[in-house]
C-alpha cells in the first residue's frame, strides 16, 4: 500500500510543482563583493574622463525569434508603423572588456561549442530547444574561440540577466569562473522555469554560485548604480522590466562610452521609436521606465554608442 501511494504521489507532486511555478535556477545566489553603489551623478561625472577599457563586441551567432516577444506591437507607434508579428532576425552578442590592472571579463556569454552542429553534447533539454528554436542558431563564434584569444583568460562574466539566450557560453568557460547577476532574476518564479530551469541549471553550472549586484536606491535618483571596479570605467545599471534583475552596462572605453541595453530594448527600431519590448517581458509598465531611463542618458551625453540587446546600430559595431 505505502509502494502505491508513493508510485502515484511522485506525478502529483510533479503536476503541483509544474502548476505553481519554480525559480528561475537552482543555484545559489550570493551578494556580490566586486563592486560599490554609487550615483548617477557620478556615473555622469566619469564621462568627463578617458576611457581605460579596451572593449570589442563580438557577434557570437544568429538567429530569428518572434518580434512580438522582442517589441510592443500593441504601442500607438508599433500600430502606426504598420508593425505585425514576424519572425525577426537577431543577434547573440558577447562584449569582452580588458581593464588595465584587472584583467579580462565579459559582458553576456555568447554560445558554447556544444550549440555546434557537429556537437554531440548539450546543456539544453528537448522541450527548451524545441522551444527556442535553437536549429536556427547560426553560430559566428564560440565563447571558448573568443576567450582563448585574451591573454590570461576571463575572470568573470556580467550578465544583463539570465534568460537562457544571454548564457549560452558560460559552459564553455572554466570551473568557477565567477557570473554575475542582477537582483531577483535567480529567485523569480514562474511557470515557464519548470521546463527551463534545468536547462538553465546545467549552463550556468560553472560558475558555481552566482553573484548578485547590491544596488541602492538613493532618493532623487532616475536609477540605482554601481561602480564595479571603483574607478568608474564600468558601470552597472539597474534597469528592471523585461526581468526583475535586468542590467545595462556603461563602459568607459579608449573608444568612447558603450552603453549596453542588454534587453532593456532588444531592436534598433525599439531604440529608434522609443518602444519598450514585448511580451517576454515580466512587466512592461517597468520596462518603459528603464528604457526612457536609458534614452535620456544617450539625449544628454550623445557621444555614448549604443549596443541593443539582439541587433546593432549602424554605428555600433
Amino acid at each position: 500500500m505505502k509502494f502505491k501511494l508513493l508510485k502515484f504521489a511522485a506525478p502529483l507532486l510533479a503536476a503541483i510543482a509544474l502548476l505553481s511555478g519554480c525559480d528561475t535556477t537552482t543555484l545559489k545566489a550570493v551578494p556580490a563583493e566586486l563592486g560599490k553603489a554609487s550615483s548617477m551623478e557620478q556615473l555622469r561625472a566619469s564621462l568627463a574622463r578617458s576611457g581605460t577599457i579596451e572593449f570589442t563586441k563580438h557577434q557570437s551567432a544568429d538567429w530569428a525569434i518572434n518580434l512580438s516577444g522582442l517589441l510592443n506591437l500593441e504601442h500607438p507607434k508599433a500600430i502606426n508603423a504598420g508593425l505585425e508579428d514576424r519572425q525577426e532576425p537577431i543577434e547573440i552578442y558577447l562584449y569582452s572588456l580588458r581593464h588595465p590592472t584587472k584583467g579580462n571579463y565579459f559582458v553576456d556569454s555568447g554560445v558554447s561549442e556544444k550549440l555546434l552542429p557537429d556537437s554531440t553534447e548539450t546543456d539544453l533539454s528537448y522541450l527548451v530547444k524545441m522551444g527556442m528554436g535553437t536549429d536556427a542558431i547560426k553560430v559566428n563564434r564560440t565563447t571558448k574561440a573568443i576567450s582563448s584569444e585574451l591573454a590570461g583568460g576571463v575572470k568573470g562574466v556580467f550578465l544583463t540577466h539570465i534568460h537562457i539566450d544571454h548564457i549560452l557560453g558560460v559552459s564553455d568557460l572554466p570551473s568557477g569562473t565567477e557570473v554575475y547577476i542582477g537582483p531577483g532574476d535567480a529567485r523569480l518564479n514562474n511557470l515557464t522555469n519548470a521546463a527551463v530551469q534545468g536547462s538553465t541549471d546545467r549552463l550556468l553550472a560553472n560558475a558555481g554560485v552566482l553573484r548578485e549586484w547590491q544596488f541602492e536606491g538613493s532618493k532623487g535618483e532616475q536609477a540605482s548604480v554601481i561602480d564595479i571596479f571603483g574607478d568608474g570605467s564600468v558601470w552597472a545599471i539597474h534597469s528592471p522590466g523585461h526581468t526583475p534583475g535586468t542590467t545595462a552596462y556603461l563602459i568607459n572605453s579608449t573608444e568612447g562610452p558603450q552603453l549596453l541595453t542588454g534587453d532593456a530594448c532588444h531592436t534598433r527600431w525599439g531604440w529608434a521609436h522609443q518602444v519598450e519590448p514585448g511580451s517576454f517581458s515580466v512587466n512592461p509598465e517597468q520596462s518603459v521606465i528603464s528604457l526612457t531611463v536609458l534614452a535620456e542618458l544617450v539625449k544628454e551625453f550623445p557621444q555614448i554608442r549604443v549596443h541593443m540587446g539582439h541587433q546593432s546600430l549602424a554605428s555600433s559595431m
